[in-house]
């Protein structure tokens, strides 16, 4: 009897009801690797986001750029590997048990961008200090109570309907425009005096830091002002004359391409493939340059395997809640539409979902994810979250829990080679976030752009995130536009004035319909058969959802 058998007749292959699912050990050990390679990147982009928070490094002279910061914030980034690395094994160990689903789980893209810039500030010079791990913590609770509860269905109405299919393009573009940056990115685009960001690609001596201009810069001949961690290129003939910026982009045309061809190794080779010539010393793009800090990340690189102490990252809690606030209702809102969308997607993919909208054990897989974010409170990371990625795994042909299981243990390997994913450089994992934002953009498909409350709202929300550098203003600015619209569309029909009309896209000759109106339904069923053909659900998706609601 092969291996193969022997866990298909076992316990292991019982628990996970493998002969229920019509699969086995290697198909779901297939579909654990397509996973994990499909999202492995988040082991190196995940903790450079988040340590560009400066985690709880605390500057003693007031200089966010000193050595010794740097210093404390390249330690944190070491640690915040570890802590992504066990987070996402919980995850994953969590979900394939609890919930017998393939779905593998990680610290979430967006809001980690979210909890570094719009929480902590860049080196911890926003409004809350490193405690934001008291909103996350809070946050995953409340998230396994509507879980448990089935709240979850309630609030789910709640969200208006343009904001909700719009907020997973705009956190992408928000990732997109991080990768294109410096500190997380390739570097093509800078900071500019006049028109706030420009074309960049710079190499680094043509670059010139732009400083704020404090009481300490008049003093002292200048000498005082502490530089900014935005530059611009000191002219436009030095653009896109660096190495790094030209091999980044190459890692994302290569990433691109692969992914055209549905390899499940697209990300992986990306990155690693820029990493690897970047980690060759004394050339235009190395990431270990001949000076003191190149030499101690060099040094640490050559330990290829080693375990970091969590002293700086664990329990990073606060007994003051006041400022954590808007940070737990962004949290909360961007992880329940996140979880709710990839979870219903991927089972949904599977066959598994009933006439409902439910499928088998989904409070246990909701529940999952809650305790996955618990914990990641514990290591100061931001909400842990079930990943699209995991459909890779499904197109493998895994069907249950044992790929979630075996996922976590490729993260568990992964806790010990720390030193080797410190030294992936920003310009590798860069083209990666603006790929992850390129696909995150299909969800605008289902914005209904011929009716303006619906696609002012949304398009307000795709605008706002990433040029505030803030998922909750995004948020706030498409809710509250969409509100005050559909507001007043109500009110002016109290008062005798219909409400606007639209006509279907494409069907020319179709009776208009009211944007405010209650009948539309009832309106489209008694339209003459010549002027208004029968349609079916899925060609008229707003008599579907209405019905629905």
């Amino acid at each position: 009897m092969g291996l193969n058998d022997m866990i298909q007749q076992g316990p292991i292959g019982r628990f996970f009801e493998l002969e229920e699912r019509k699969t086995n050990f290697y198909t779901e050990f297939r579909g654990a690797v397509a996973t994990f390679l499909t999202m492995a990147y988040i082991l190196a982009v995940n903790p450079a986001i988040l340590a560009d928070s400066g985690g709880p490094c605390v500057a003693a002279d007031g200089n966010i750029f000193s050595p010794e910061y740097l210093a404390c914030k390249d330690d944190i980034k070491k640690e915040y590997i570890t802590a992504t690395a066990i987070s996402a094994m919980i995850g994953c160990l969590v979900m394939g048990i609890m919930a017998n689903l393939p779905v593998a789980l990680a610290p979430g893209m967006g809001l980690n961008a979210y909890f570094t810039f719009g929480v902590v500030g860049f080196h911890g010079t926003g409004k809350i200090g490193f405690e934001p791990a008291d909103a996350v913590l809070i946050e995953g609770f409340i998230f396994l109570i509507l879980a448990l509860t089935g709240v979850r269905y309630f609030v789910a109405k709640l969200i208006p309907e343009p904001v909700r299919f719009a907020t997973p393009a705009a956190i992408g573009a928000f990732l997109a425009h991080l990768g294109l940056q410096t500190a997380e990115g390739i570097g093509l685009v800078v900071g500019d005096i006049a028109t706030a960001v420009t074309l960049g690609g710079c190499a680094e001596e043509d670059r010139v830091s732009l400083v704020a201009l404090t009481d300490a810069c008049f003093t002292n001949g200048g000498f005082d002002c502490v530089p900014g961690g935005t530059y611009t290129c000191d002219n436009t003939e030095s653009s896109m004359t660096s190495a790094t910026a030209w091999v980044g982009i190459l890692g994302m045309l290569v990433t691109g391409i692969l992914l055209a061809y549905k390899s499940h190794f697209a990300f992986v080779v990306g990155i690693g493939f820029v990493s690897i010539i970047s980690w060759f010393r004394n050339t235009e793009i190395t990431y270990f340059p001949d000076t003191e800090a190149g030499n101690a990340k060099f040094e640490y690189f050559q330990q290829v395997v080693s375990v970091e102490k969590m002293d700086k990252l664990l329990f990073p809690y606060s007994d003051d809640l006041k400022q954590v606030a808007v940070a737990l209702i962004t949290f909360l809102y961007v992880d329940f539409l996140d979880t709710s969308g990839t979870l219903l997607a991927i089972v949904s993919s599977m066959g598994y979902i009933d006439e409902n909208g439910d499928f088998p054990k989904s409070k246990w897989a909701f529940s999952a994810d809650a305790i996955a974010t618990i914990v990641g409170s514990f290591f100061g990371l931001s909400p842990v979250t079930s990943y699209i990625e995991s459909g890779a795994g499904v197109e493998a042909g895994a069907k249950t829990g044992l790929t979630a299981v075996i996922c976590g243990f490729f993260f568990f390997l992964s806790i010990f080679f720390a030193p080797i994913i410190a030294a992936i450089p920003p310009w590798a994992t860069g083209g990666s976030l603006i790929i992850v934002g390129a696909l995150m953009s299909r969800s605008l498909v289902k914005v209904k752009w011929h009716i303006h409350s619906h696609a002012i709202s949304a398009f307000i929300t795709v605008m706002m995130m990433p040029l505030t550098y803030s998922i909750a203003y995004g948020l706030i600015g498409g809710m509250l536009s969409f509100a005050v619209m559909e507001g007043t569309f109500w009110f002016l029909s109290k008062l005798g004035i219909a409400p606007p009309s639209y006509e279907e896209p494409g069907a020319e000759g179709e009776e208009k319909v009211a944007a405010g109106d209650d009948d539309k339904e009832e309106a489209a069923a008694e339209a003459p058969e010549e002027t208004a053909p029968a349609e079916t659900p899925a060609e008229n998706p707003t008599v579907t959802e209405e019905a629905e609601a």
